[in-house]
């Protein structure tokens, strides 16, 4: 009998052994990425599930609107930064930004900020000031967190 059969045979062995283990570490791999993006999503909704905020008060000053909001929930809120305030003129909504363009908001204070200074830990509020320009009117102010909680309350005009 020749050779030839035999090496074909087994390299085409060979081929099967490779393509087997490719596919079996790429199966694996998937899982492992699926695995644990599900683990995150899980572990991002138990976060969601934890954090509660609520409007405690608004205040219009000298054009500026002062919203003081309260941690309720269970989870702190760490990135400040992240925090969307949109606010009802004239009923046309108004997306206002962190501190950008004349249209922003600022972190005012946190009361108390003893644990996590710059944190809004459960049970502290914040106060933040919105500056708008003189043409927005705000009759309604919502607050959303960085991971989509929010709170929203009307404005008072003759505060």
């Amino acid at each position: 009998m020749s050779a030839g059969p035999l090496i074909a045979s087994g390299v085409g062995i060979l081929l099967l052994v490779v393509t087997a283990y490719v596919l079996v570490g790429g199966t694996l791999a998937t899982t492992e990425v699926m695995v644990e993006a599900q683990s995150n999503l899980a572990t991002y909704q138990e976060a969601r599930m934890r954090t509660a905020i609520a409007i405690q008060n608004t205040t219009i000053a000298d054009g500026v609107l002062y919203v003081e909001v309260m941690n309720t929930g269970s989870e702190p809120v760490v990135d400040i930064a992240s925090i969307d305030v949109y606010l009802q003129s004239g009923g046309v909504p108004v997306y206002v930004p962190y501190q950008d363009g004349a249209n922003h908001w600022n972190r005012v204070s946190i009361t108390p900020d003893e644990i996590h200074p710059g944190e809004l830990d459960p049970g502290e509020t914040l106060n933040l000031s919105v500056t708008c320009e003189e043409d927005v009117n705000p009759t309604w102010v919502q607050v959303v967190t960085g991971n989509g909680v929010s709170s929203s309350a009307y404005i008072n005009p003759g505060e």
